[in-house]
């Protein structure tokens, strides 16, 4: 079984990054936008992470990156980070973005890509919908201080996350969701 990390709108908060190489280390983990770092701090993390650009970050040049299978070509040596990547690993299609540029359903999204998984943040909160054999999987936000929701009586806190998907080559097989409260 294989994992794949993700995570997003960290918003500054930098612990999650050496928490996470520490945790997985032999995982890929896509970080799905909204570090809010400044480009020396991306790059001392641009080996173990893939970065996309988020609404709140500015775009940094990254390079190459290889892990066990998966491998993201940034489009050129000039290419700032991309707002949206599509990638293969263990025989599914992923599509990674921060989601705030996605206005159409999730799953005529992936339709149109041809693709098995969304991977999205944006929102702050987690989120695994199924249809038709395709995934679209929001980790939540893993700032504790950014995950909230409006209800009628004003803000409610809800609990920050990143997730591990569990799969085996060509199936998803789960979605965790871990909690970033007590990091």
């Amino acid at each position: 079984m294989k994992q794949l990390i993700v995570f997003s709108d960290a918003h500054g908060r930098r612990d999650i990054f050496p928490y996470l190489e520490e945790m997985y280390p032999d995982s890929p983990k896509i970080y799905l936008g909204d570090c809010q770092m400044t480009r020396s701090e991306v790059e001392k993390y641009g080996d173990q992470f893939v970065f996309v650009l988020g609404n709140c970050d500015y775009n940094y040049h990254l390079k190459p990156k290889t892990y066990d299978g998966l491998h993201i070509e940034y489009r050129s040596s000039n290419d700032l980070t991309p707002e949206e990547i599509v990638f293969q690993y263990q025989g599914l299609t992923f599509i990674a973005c921060h989601g705030h540029h996605l206005y159409e359903d999730d799953f005529l999204y992936l339709k149109a890509w041809k693709a098995d998984c969304l991977l999205q943040g944006h929102t702050h909160v987690f989120k695994v919908k199924q249809k038709e054999g395709r995934y679209s999987i929001n980790p939540g936000s893993c700032n504790p201080y950014k995950v909230r929701e409006m209800e009628i009586e004003g803000w409610k806190r809800k609990p920050s996350s990143y997730c591990v998907i569990q799969m085996e080559y060509g199936k998803i097989l789960d979605v965790l969701r871990i909690s970033c409260d007590e990091l």
